[in-house]
């Protein structure tokens, strides 16, 4: 099943657990999660090394400057608006890497807490993403499967729960890195770049 923009966003407003809008991440986050962001370089460097020690090695090269865990530019937060957005999966227990084609995400908001929210696809990530420094802004939310007709707020399933640092890797272009997913991979990176 798939929603609409705005019926999404209004999910949104339950993932996190209807935490007010000011609140900090760090306010919000499980355990296993704030963990899980304090091993963000850790897990990306493990991540890449999975991904060169399989046949999927010459993937890297495709992509360079979203695979390069050191690149993340001032003002990490998205604009509101339409996304391209497109999944990368990277280690893990079935595959070394996958690459999803592009599907709409969007952002609503302006402030220090926006939304984000995957309108299409199997697998829709919705939540908030917080500022949190000058370089680095972090997601958390929930993940909505297939045809889910409802959103699980944010911090009452493990194994819907999703955290991840937003960053800005160019002009216009930005990425939501999740460390140890609780699905598939060893980290997932979400590739955005504003509908034109």
């Amino acid at each position: 099943m798939q929603f609409g923009w705005k019926t999404l966003a209004a999910m949104a407003l339950l993932s996190a657990g209807g935490a007010a809008i000011a609140e900090r991440w760090q306010d919000v986050a499980t355990p296993a999660d704030a963990a899980r962001l304090q091993q963000r370089d850790a897990t990306f460097v493990a991540a890449l090394k999975e991904v060169r020690a399989s046949e999927y090695a010459g993937e890297l090269a495709k992509n360079p400057l979203l695979y390069d865990p050191d690149t993340r530019l001032a003002d990490p937060l998205p604009p509101e608006g339409k996304y391209r957005c497109a999944t990368h999966k990277l280690g893990g227990q079935y595959l070394a890497f996958v690459a999803y084609p592009d599907f709409v995400c969007a952002i609503y908001g302006t402030g220090d807490k926006r939304q984000f929210v995957k309108l299409t696809g199997s697998q829709r990530p919705v939540g908030y993403i917080h500022a949190d420094t000058k370089r680095s802004g972090v997601f958390l939310g929930s993940l909505m499967l297939g045809d889910d007709a409802g959103l699980v707020p944010y911090g009452q399933d493990k194994e819907r729960d999703l955290a991840g640092t937003v960053e800005r890797i160019g002009k216009d272009r930005w990425r939501i890195v999740f460390p140890r997913p609780y699905y598939e991979s060893t980290m997932d990176i979400i590739d955005l770049r504003p509908v034109k």
